[in-house]
């Protein structure tokens, strides 16, 4: 895309993290700007920071695992600015737990917002944003999307998911000769609090009170706890979420598809098709 100025983004997950890093981004840019969130203090609070610098944004609440409310989303977006130019497919979660010890629930749960999610908004906000003759449908994945670790099966299924469909995705625009372009994120550690949100977002699933909890992913167990502290380590030192949304900002305005915070990660794939190719073996793999 050119011209950034006066254009629509929205973005799922906007209240914290990589989502208000990329609203930061493009307002900053000149865009205006739907904040989708299902917190509600996150929300209101994401809204109010950039609305008291001057920009135009707006907040929806917002569960990306309900057609719904991804519905709701688009009909609110454009009831308000009249046409959507960006989409930002960023919501997310995670669990912690080995296969043998991770509920059903706690499958549907992070396939609904990780997988679900995206799948979602590409359903529907595609032909908006096709209307305008010019856009972009971005999706956060993560380096999981490229090669699976341990302990987080459905993370990993839902981002390797997200990679097949905007890959799925981004060919049928080109086939197509589609003005839109497409594009995935796959983040290693940026320092969010995905942990805290996940937390909060779970219990609020079930009707239980979150702050009553520890921070930090889903997970039960001495080994779940290791593997919690492990990632709260490696967030924290992580890219700030500001430095992710610009990334975000330039691959719009240079259509570009892969979207790598660390690419040193991203190459252990490499290592991964060689192992195949030489001896059809999995290739260790140590993410944090």
């Amino acid at each position: 895309m050119d011209e950034l100025e006066g254009k629509v983004a929205v973005v799922t997950g906007g209240g914290s993290g990589m989502g208000r890093g990329m609203a930061r981004a493009f307002t900053r840019a000149g865009m205006r700007v739907v904040v989708a969130e299902i917190d509600e203090g996150s929300l209101d609070a994401a809204v109010a920071e950039l609305t008291a610098a001057g920009h135009e944004a707006v907040g929806v609440r917002t569960d990306v695992s309900k057609l719904a409310d991804v519905e709701a989303l688009a009909e609110a977006a454009m009831d308000h600015f009249g046409a959507v130019h960006v989409l930002c497919n960023n919501a997310g979660v995670c669990t912690f737990a080995t296969i043998d010890k991770m509920s059903i629930e706690e499958w549907e749960w992070t396939l609904g917002i990780d997988l679900w999610g995206p799948i979602y908004g590409v359903k529907v906000f595609k032909p908006l944003i096709e209307a305008t003759g010019t856009g972009h449908i971005n999706s956060t994945s993560s380096v999981a999307g490229l090669i699976a670790g341990g302990a987080v099966a459905p993370y990993n299924v839902a981002k390797h998911g997200v990679v097949a469909l905007m890959c799925t995705l981004e060919r049928e625009l080109r086939s197509a000769h589609s003005p839109v372009r497409s594009s995935v994120l796959c983040p290693g550690a940026v320092n969010t609090p995905i942990g805290r949100n996940s937390v909060r977002s779970k219990r609020a699933m079930q009707g239980r009170d979150a702050d009553a909890d520890a921070d930090g992913a889903i997970a039960t167990g001495r080994e779940a706890e290791k593997l919690n502290d492990s990632l709260g380590d490696a967030l924290a030192q992580g890219m700030d979420p500001d430095d992710v949304g610009e990334m975000v900002l330039q691959a719009i305005r240079d259509d570009q598809f892969w979207i790598l915070t660390n690419p040193g990660l991203a190459k252990q794939q490499h290592h991964q098709v060689a192992a195949m190719l030489e001896d059809r073996s999995l290739s260790r793999l140590r993410m944090f």
